[in-house]
């Protein structure tokens, strides 16, 4: 089932308590799914998501696999974009710079987006992710940047110049 057949309409959901309960319905056969995001809260730069660590993301050398982790960091932040975003806007991934502090071989992870910037066309987001526990230790600090696209034309995803 498409986000879409879930009853989210449009490059991305209009109702985000609705989103954020039908996650599983969005994230399938997605990266997100596979690698076990689930998202806590989101809000206009700001969101929370959680992620085991397990087999699908390790290295062979049982820690968890950076690409994992990245994907982790750029999903969380997407979740605080998209309730960012205007009628007919969506947005894309074009700058993402990834600090990795510590390995991590189990237990569950916590990543929280923030907006440091929001502009007409680009939006940038720290992202810390810790361990989900009392200490909260770090174990990567990722810096994103989303461009804000327009939408327009007879389809959508049609991308149109901001000025347009």
């Amino acid at each position: 089932m498409t986000g879409k057949e879930a009853g989210i309409e449009g490059p991305h959901p209009t109702n985000l308590a609705d989103a954020i309960a039908k996650q599983a319905v969005i994230f399938k056969d997605t990266f997100p799914g596979m690698l076990g995001v689930h998202v806590e809260e989101a809000s206009a730069g700001h969101a929370v998501a959680t992620l085991e660590v397990g087999p699908p993301t390790k290295h062979p050398g049982g820690y968890a696999h950076g690409g994992a982790l990245a994907g982790f960091g750029d999903t969380t932040a997407a979740w605080a974009t998209f309730p960012a975003l205007g009628e007919g806007e969506a947005f894309t991934t074009i700058e993402f710079k990834a600090n990795f502090i510590t390995g991590v071989r189990s237990g569950r992870l916590r990543a929280e987006a923030k907006s440091v910037h929001q502009g007409r066309r680009t939006m940038v987001l720290e992202v810390r992710i810790t361990t989900d526990d009392d200490e909260r230790r770090p174990v990567a600090m990722m810096l994103v940047t989303q461009a804000i696209l327009q939408l327009g034309g007879s389809g959508a995803g049609e991308e149109q110049p901001p000025d347009s």
